[in-house]
């Protein structure tokens, strides 16, 4: 076989081989945004049994929404998690503060 004829076949193999390999990465990609937009839909359910008590119209509701949407409502969730967390430890602070003074306070009064 003549160098110039397996060069040739060594690169249409290789160009398969790449080909297979772009295909499987595809796929993968494909199956793991679908699992994570089934993910997401589960945790919007989650939320509504938690939180809305467990409302059938929005549990077959959440159904007919897109991917987006539910994005967006999960975004909107995570930060009023995250404002709710802030928000408690600013008092569980002040809290302490508070009680900082009033110890401060008795114990110039005490002397």
């Amino acid at each position: 076989m003549k160098n110039s004829k397996k060069a040739l076949l060594i690169g249409l193999g290789a160009t398969a081989a790449i080909a297979a390999i772009a295909a499987a990465l595809a796929y993968e990609e494909e199956a793991v945004d679908k699992i994570g937009s089934y993910l997401n839909r589960q945790r919007m359910k989650n939320f509504v049994k938690d939180h809305l008590k467990g409302s059938q119209k929005l549990l077959r509701a959440i159904e007919d929404l897109t991917d987006d949407e539910i994005d967006g409502f999960l975004r909107v969730v995570d930060r009023a998690g995250d404002w709710k967390e802030s928000a408690m430890d600013l008092f569980s602070d002040l809290k302490d503060k508070a009680g900082d003074v009033k110890d401060n306070v008795g114990d110039k009064f005490h002397r």
